[in-house]
């Protein structure tokens, strides 16, 4: 008996409902496969958070943050309490002003950038350790022109740094800017700066008294 060749040929119903079947489970097979992946990827993200290398990290990272936070708050001025107080102080006008301050003074104009004064910052911060021992009523203060430019304006300050000494102030704490006494502050060690500075902060009358001793001397000689 001969089969009709017509019979031997695919329905197309049949045909279809194949390629159906195979696009389902090939979407299945693809949706189990990306979920397997994003199971796997949740799983080491959790494991690599949870490990104390990654808290180590995340804790450094943290104090990193602040440290810089604290040192751009802090890079304007070469004198912060924790390194120079009590014996220099960054001026303000609320806190720390030579304005007001009856006091005899020295007052150091910088640039917080210059190199200059970042190698004299230490040296300053000595000198008047130095200079209080002998004479605890002096002041010594430090002033940021990356700061307060018009305050060092008003003094006239074109290099860096400047040092002025005021050996008296007015009744009020005010000072005239041309009693001011500029000090270099060379190139030698702290004794010869102190030296320098201790004989600007004389007062007249104690310049009267060393005149009048050194005529004694040359007198008894």
């Amino acid at each position: 008996m001969l089969i009709p060749l017509s019979s031997l040929q695919q329905h197309p119903s049949n045909s279809r409902r194949r390629n159906d079947v195979t696009s389902r489970m090939t979407k299945i097979v693809n949706y189990k496969r990306s979920l397997f992946i994003a199971i796997t990827i949740l799983g080491i993200i959790h494991y690599y958070r949870s490990s104390p290398q990654y808290n180590n990290n995340n804790i450094t990272g943290q104090s990193r943050h602040n440290t810089e936070s604290k040192q751009s708050e802090t890079s304007s001025y070469l004198y912060p309490p924790q390194e120079a107080h009590p014996y220099v102080f960054d001026y303000n006008p609320n806190d720390h002003d030579f304005r007001k301050s009856n006091s005899p003074k020295v007052i150091e104009f910088y640039d917080p950038k210059c190199g200059a004064c970042q190698a004299f910052k230490y040296n300053y911060i000595e000198v008047a350790k130095k200079i209080m021992e002998q004479r605890s009523n002096v002041q010594f203060f430090g002033v940021s022109c990356q700061v307060y430019k018009s305050v060092c304006d008003e003094f006239d300050v074109k290099r860096f740094p400047k040092i002025l000494v005021f050996p008296k102030s007015n009744d009020d704490g005010s000072i005239n800017k041309n009693d001011g006494i500029e000090v270099p502050k060379g190139t030698g060690t702290i004794y010869f700066v102190a030296a320098r500075l201790m004989k600007a902060l004389r007062t007249k009358e104690e310049i009267e008294m060393d005149r009048v001793d050194s005529s004694k001397f040359a007198i008894g000689t």
